[in-house]
């Protein structure tokens, strides 16, 4: 079964063996594609970025207004992504996890 579900911005298309399985993939697909307006400045000039350094993978809905970014993690279950919303404590991350990278206040370095 294929399922495809139309946005303003852009047509998502998900393949299970039935209702259940297309749901599910829908719901995991517009948890990342969802974010089309930046959670700092309200902007929907948002792109999706990939990149990669010193062996790690990094992807996020970046915002090009403002240059805020959501970044994206990985489930362990399922590896499947998921928009980091909360700091490694716990703590739910300002503006909806919309944040700008910075040497000095990131405390991983």
């Amino acid at each position: 079964m294929r399922v495809t579900y139309k946005t303003d911005r852009m047509d998502i298309t998900v393949d299970g063996v039935d209702v259940k399985a297309c749901f599910d993939e829908l719901a995991k697909a517009m948890e990342v594609f969802g974010e089309t307006t930046c959670g700092a400045c309200q902007s929907n000039d948002v792109a999706f970025i990939h990149r990669e350094n010193d062996g790690y993978t990094f992807r996020e809905a970046q915002c090009r207004e403002c240059g805020h970014a959501l970044a994206f993690g990985l489930k362990k279950s399922d590896l499947s992504m998921f928009p980091r919303r909360k700091d490694k404590a716990g703590n739910w991350l300002d503006n909806d996890g919309w944040g700008k990278f910075s040497r000095q206040t990131d405390p991983a370095f």
